[in-house]
């Protein structure tokens, strides 16, 4: 009888040191589950790189967005145009944007026959006098051009630095950021911008 109790007592204490220990471990478990479990959908991302594209920013329109033109007057490049609308931030300062230029103008010389399409390159010089000195040197003096010398329309868009490119649907939505050069001229660089154009205009007439 004795050896019965002592036998029932064992039992009934091991029992209980398996439900502790089996606590402890899904405690565990459970911690350490936590610890790398991916961050939800929509948490904060760092930017990326210079050169890289971003098809997903974080405005889907910018704020009101003034440049001053040629004769003067403004446009509010946040109005939606009917056009895919490519702003491009630059300045007569900025050796990226010097060396992006070429393959922007050759670029443009072929885009502007489809009138669905323009461009507005926005430099953020201070006077219409640098940026024509500088375009003239380079043959480049038919870029579609807009003036931002306080850079408003820049920051109004989210850009800080240059170059910096914006793909606007006719709607006025963004389509796509373009951050630093872009290589206007390289085969995946031109299937990415026809496909924005596809995107943009396809449902169009006559696209």
């Amino acid at each position: 009888m004795t050896f019965s109790k002592t036998r029932i007592a064992l039992l009934a204490l091991g029992a209980i040191v398996t439900v502790a220990l089996g606590t402890t471990y899904r405690g565990a478990l459970h911690k350490e589950a936590a610890r790398v479990t991916p961050a939800a959908p929509g948490s904060t991302q760092a930017a990326p790189p210079a050169g890289e594209s971003a098809s997903n920013p974080a405005a889907e329109k910018p704020e009101p967005t003034p440049v001053t033109l040629r004769d003067g007057s403004t446009r509010d490049l946040s109005a939606p145009s009917g056009k895919l609308l490519v702003v491009h931030f630059w300045a007569t300062w900025c050796a990226p944007c010097a060396e992006e230029l070429p393959g922007l103008v050759a670029w443009w010389r072929e885009a502007k026959a489809d009138p669905r399409i323009e461009l507005v390159a926005v430099s953020v010089d201070e006077q219409w006098k640098t940026v024509d000195g500088f375009l003239a040197a380079r043959k480049a003096t038919d870029l579609p051009l807009a003036l931002d010398p306080k850079r408003s329309a820049a920051s109004a868009f989210g850009t800080e630095k240059f170059p910096e490119t914006w793909f606007v649907s006719p709607k006025g939505e963004i389509l796509s950021r373009q951050i630093g050069p872009l290589d206007w001229s390289a085969p995946e660089s031109r299937a990415e911008l026809k496909a924005l154009v596809d995107r943009a205009l396809g449902a169009a007439p006559g696209a």
